[in-house]
């Protein structure tokens, strides 16, 4: 697993444990788009496992 979506399993993780009250805090924290964030929340896959 890449560092890239190390972080974004680690946002959600931590936005889904009340780590972070936001899904905006959890982004920013690891550094990823709040899009990206938002996507995955709601069931988006990843780009590799797509194609």
């Amino acid at each position: 697993m890449d560092t890239r979506e190390l972080a974004i399993q680690r946002a959600i993780s931590n936005f889904n444990t009340g780590v972070y009250s936001s899904q905006r805090a959890a982004a920013k924290a690891y550094g990823i788009p709040l899009s990206t964030l938002h996507g995955r929340l709601r069931g988006a896959t990843t780009s590799g496992l797509s194609y």
